[in-house]
Parts: structure tokens; sequence; C-alpha cells
């Protein structure tokens, strides 16, 4: 009986010294970048391939709609982003310099705030 105690502690001390390790390792982001220029550019691209020479003004209001909701739709995704990963959204052009490809740094998640915008039609 004795043996069993001591094995079942060796491997619950093991475990924790294995997921301390983990943890210290791989530390949850505090921060995560969005490229909010590239969002916007192509929406902006978008826009403008439906802007046509002599608009009604309803088909001008139908745009300018469709930009609002859109924009609606993005503040909506980075409020969801920010729940999801409990951490701040930054905008890519905040940031001076970033560390080189393969090192770590703050991660992207521009092509999951473009998922959620998508979603929230």
């Amino acid at each position: 009986m004795k043996a069993h105690v001591i094995t079942w502690a060796v491997a619950v001390l093991s475990a924790c010294i294995v997921g301390a390790a983990w943890v210290h390792t791989h530390p949850w982001p505090l921060m995560v970048r969005v490229d909010m220029g590239s969002l916007f550019e192509e929406q902006k691209k978008a826009l403008a391939d439906r802007i046509k020479p002599g608009m009604s003004e309803e088909e001008q209001k139908a745009l300018f709609q469709t930009a609002t909701d859109y924009a609606s739709r993005v503040e909506a995704a980075l409020t969801t982003l920010a729940k999801e990963c409990g951490c701040a959204v930054v905008n890519s052009a905040a940031l001076l310099r970033l560390p080189e490809a393969g090192a770590p740094g703050i991660p992207d998640r521009t092509a999951r705030l473009k998922e959620l915008a998508a979603d929230h039609k």
C-alpha cells in the first residue's frame, strides 16, 4: 500500500512540475494585434467598385449604410475578439517594431477579426 501512495505522490508531483514548466514557457498573450488599415482598405475597394457615375440619392444612401453597417460589425468583432482572448487588441499601425518572423511577439489576429466581422452580419 505504501508503494502505491509513493508512486501516486511522485506522479502528481511530476505532473505539477511539467504543468508549471509549460505555463512558464507558454504564457498567455496579454495583447494581440490586428491590421485595421488592411481591413478598411479592403472595404474601401469593395465600396469603390460599387460607386457609379450618376448614382441616385437612394443608391448613395444605401452605399453609405453599407459602410456604416460594416463599421458596426468590425466594432462588435473587436469586442468579441477581446473577450475571446481576454487581452487588449492593438492596431498594428501603433507598433513601431516587431521581432523577426520566427520570434515570439504580439500575435496577429487580423484573420480572426475578419471571420468575426463576417459572422456578425
